[in-house]
């Protein structure tokens, strides 16, 4: 089983004069469009595919991680298989190495062929070969028989360890590559160091064993490697595939069709992000149909005055002859119809600024009192002309607030013009303000002919009208209360209505103690 139990000439004088590694070393080398709407236009479609795409760098980079694992647990628990062989391998043929110093003591010393056969035996049984040294380091006898290695000096660091008192354990290669172990232990006589008893014993089963057990790991690995590169490849598809719907997705609403959805219900970073962009589609479709109902609405709201204008035109181009009382009234419907078409493009105008997120609004301490008396009077004079009376409650007096004095008093004015508008002759309107905890409240109410059930969810809305054609009539156009909404808003306030017909209607305006900060000036 082991090379030196095979007798020939020059194999032990290798093993014995080779220099080597100490014991624990491992060997070397080892949609469809509504009618009537805008239709997008097509997406020109997928783009080229990457050369490399992220399944194939997920796939890679999975494998990769996979393959330097398995390649440091494999290499680790290889080393640690060999060093744990040796170990034992070490400690077995140096308690061997002991008995034999032990058991023959004055047998060894004699260095004659009773020495010769009692190592020989030893050697056998053990499985190893033997040599026993003089207290200099030469060779008495070798357990094999060869003549030629008595008498030379062994400079191993075992012997030298061994003579000096210390038992030690060594493995070395020889010039054919193979690998030994040296043991080496004193013999010890009338306490001092008398000689040492070597002991080589190969390493083939051990590298052996080592071999096979590279082999299963490997093949351990590659099947391994195969599975996890299956696992990758389907983890690759599955976030390839996800991402590639959302770049369809978002190609589908760069080009307008904003009705697009993707469908990833997944509870990571992807299904996230899925959510975000059917959030920001949806918002983007809102904002769509709101753009184009307004557009309409806004044509609609023009083209009335315009019309008016164009018949009233008419009338005087093609009159031959007309009362000058007439002609008069013609061109004051026609400053009037002018003036209704100016007031609406200025709130348009007016409300696209609020609407627009960095145009700047700067607060400032304002007194209440002093802005509502301002508001009051302003329709004092149409409130007299239709019997109704304003009154002004403030609680407590002199209250001062972080307010836009403009956006104030322009929320104010509308709802103030809209509660005289639409209150019956001698009806009332009350305005009051209080401060209740950190928030300004104020409220404007009227007993006025009340406003249905079903209209109230959409007053805020532009150009809704709950009576149009009493809209139209009184001049309002119809971006009074939207306009409030986005001022109350800008203050970072709330807006709340209470009505119920035939029993007026209320407006509540809470503007909090600590408005948001923005840079710049705002002008109206």
């Amino acid at each position: 089983m082991f090379s030196q139990t095979k007798r020939g000439k020059g194999h032990a004088g290798e093993g014995a004069h080779q220099r080597g590694r100490d014991q624990g070393t491992p060997p070397a080398g080892g949609t469809g469009a509504e009618k009537g709407e805008r239709v997008p236009p097509a997406p020109t479609g997928r783009r080229d595919a990457p050369r490399f795409g992220i399944r194939t760098k997920l796939a890679g980079t999975y494998l990769l991680v996979i393959a330097v694992i398995l390649v440091v647990i494999n290499g680790v628990a290889l080393r640690a298989l060999e060093e744990s062989y040796l170990h034992d391998r070490g400690v077995k043929t140096l308690a061997n190495a002991n008995i034999i110093a032990l058991a023959g003591q004055e047998t060894l010393l004699r260095h004659d062929r009773s020495t010769f056969y009692f190592v020989r035996d030893f050697g056998t049984q053990m499985e190893a070969r033997v040599l026993v040294l003089d207290r200099k380091g030469r060779v008495a006898v070798d357990s094999f028989g060869e003549k030629w290695l008595e008498g030379q000096l062994l400079e191993h660091e075992e012997v030298t360890s061994a003579l000096s008192g210390t038992g030690k354990t060594g493995v070395h290669r020889l010039e054919s590559g193979e690998r030994v172990l040296y043991a080496a232990v004193p013999i010890i006589r009338d306490e001092s160091v008398a000689g040492a008893v070597m002991l080589v014993t190969d390493l083939k089963d051990i590298d052996e064993a080592v071999a096979d057990t590279r082999r299963l790991l490997a093949a351990v690995s590659a099947a391994g490697g195969v599975l996890a590169l299956l696992v990758g490849l389907m983890l690759a598809d599955h976030f390839a595939n996800s991402l590639n719907r959302l770049a369809d997705a978002v190609r589908m609403i760069a080009a307008g069709h904003f009705n697009r959805r993707v469908e990833i219900n997944s509870r990571d970073e992807i299904g996230l992000l899925a959510r975000d962009l059917n959030e920001m589609a949806a918002k983007l479709e809102e904002a769509d149909r709101t753009l184009r109902h307004f557009l309409a609405d806004a044509s609609h709201e023009l083209k009335t005055p315009l019309s008016s204008i164009k018949v009233l035109a008419q009338s005087l181009l093609e009159a031959k002859e007309m009362d000058p009382e007439v002609c008069r009234d013609f061109l004051r419907d026609i400053n009037g119809e002018a003036d209704r078409m100016a007031a609406l493009v200025d709130d348009m105008l007016h409300l696209t600024k609020l609407d627009d997120p960095d145009y700047p609004v700067t607060f400032g301490e304002e007194r209440v009192g002093p802005l509502l008396t301002h508001i009051k009077g302003l329709l004092a004079g149409e409130a007299a002309q239709k019997g109704i009376a304003i009154h002004l409650e403030e609680e407590p007096q002199g209250i001062s607030w972080p307010l836009n004095g403009q956006l104030f008093t322009r929320i104010f004015l509308n709802l103030l013009d809209n509660a005289v508008r639409y209150t019956q002759d001698g009806g009332r309107v009350t305005i009051t303000a209080a401060v209740e905890g950190e928030e300004l409240a104020v409220r404007v109410e009227d007993n006025g002919p009340g406003i249905p059930p079903e209209a109230l969810p959409y007053i805020f809305d532009r150009f809704y009208r709950v009576d149009r054609a009493r809209s139209r009539a009184t001049g309002g156009t119809g971006l009074g209360l939207a306009i409030v909404r986005q001022a109350v808003r800008r203050h970072g306030g709330t807006v709340a209505v209470e009505s119920a017909p035939g029993k007026g209607t209320a407006f509540e305006v809470r503007f909090p103690r600590t408005p948001p900060q923005r840079k710049g000036g705002f002008g109206a």
